[in-house]
């Protein structure tokens, strides 16, 4: 797997059902803008929000629109009951791979125990297992976790390029999480990227991803540090995950053409004041009026 994946947002309604329609139409634009593929129920696509049945139905429903483009449906979930039951209704579905969150909620896990785990999720299905690194979210995956495990490779979330190299030098495969060290990552050796950002500017990320293939590493650092920094305006210091993709969520009807909502309850959505939205429509503005 290599190329620029997006984490897609999930959409809601104002009652925070599901919003179907608008999940598909916003998985059609970013395809139709080029990207590498998707991956629903991550940490944008709020998947530690969603119902098994939900996740279900979005994943038939993306996998008939994806056709070449990779599909890797995100399972977070503390119950390996669930992982287990996910897996089996997707053993027939063409998706790329499956990325899967270590359970968290009981503290600490042993790495024996995490390589168990994972153990039993590979296991369970024929395909490819991508282990998700958030520590900020959830359980790190020591390097000796991830070269002990029978997976496809890590995504790595954890905000340190460092983590990157370590599992790299491993012989560890890498997808990087951060937005902001895609450039960096591909020049160690990593695969490609699963940024969050690209929900907004896929074909301006997918541009991140094509220079840093091609080893102009300066400018694609360059472009994503101006791609990231649109975003300026509205996200405040010290703003967490959650904080951040909410306040994102809010203001994506400045830049993304469907309407996707807010974040489902009990997440905060932090609303951006009009100066903010101005001087973010301005950044927008002139960061597509850049040369793709």
């Amino acid at each position: 797997m290599q190329g620029l994946f997006v984490p897609q947002f999930t959409a809601f309604d104002k009652n925070n059902n599901v919003d179907y329609a608008a999940t598909i139409e916003h998985a059609k634009w970013l395809l139709a803008n080029g990207v590498s593929g998707l991956v629903p129920f991550g940490t944008f696509g709020e998947g530690a929000s969603t119902s098994l049945r939900e996740r279900m139905k979005i994943t038939e429903q993306l996998a008939d629109i994806s056709h070449n483009s990779a599909l890797i449906p995100t399972i977070i979930s503390n119950s390996l009951g669930d992982i287990w039951e996910y897996l089996d209704f997707v053993k027939d579905i063409p998706v790329e791979a499956i990325m899967v969150i270590p359970p968290s909620y009981f503290k600490p896990i042993d790495n024996r125990s995490l390589i168990e785990f994972y153990k039993a999720v590979a296991d369970r299905t024929r395909h490819k297992i991508v282990a998700y690194n958030i520590p900020a979210c959830s359980l790190k995956i020591d390097v000796d976790v991830a070269k002990n495990i029978p997976i496809w490779g890590i995504k790595d979330s954890s905000g340190d390029i460092n983590s990157a190299k370590d599992y790299l030098e491993s012989g560890v495969k890498v997808l990087l999480g951060s937005d902001i060290l895609l450039a960096n990552g591909i020049a160690l050796g990593a695969s490609g990227g699963i940024c969050g950002i690209g929900n907004f500017f896929p074909k301006q990320m997918l541009k991140v991803y094509k220079l840093s293939i091609q080893g102009k590493i300066a400018e694609a650092d360059d472009l994503v540090k101006s791609i990231v920094g649109v975003f300026d305006s509205i996200l405040k210091p010290g703003f967490t995950f959650v904080d951040a993709i909410g306040c994102l969520k809010s203001a994506a009807p400045q830049i993304i053409p469907t309407k996707l909502g807010d974040m489902r309850l009990p997440c905060p959505t932090f609303r951006s004041t009009d100066a903010e939205l101005k001087n973010l429509a301005s950044a927008v503005k002139e960061l597509e009026s850049q040369a793709i």
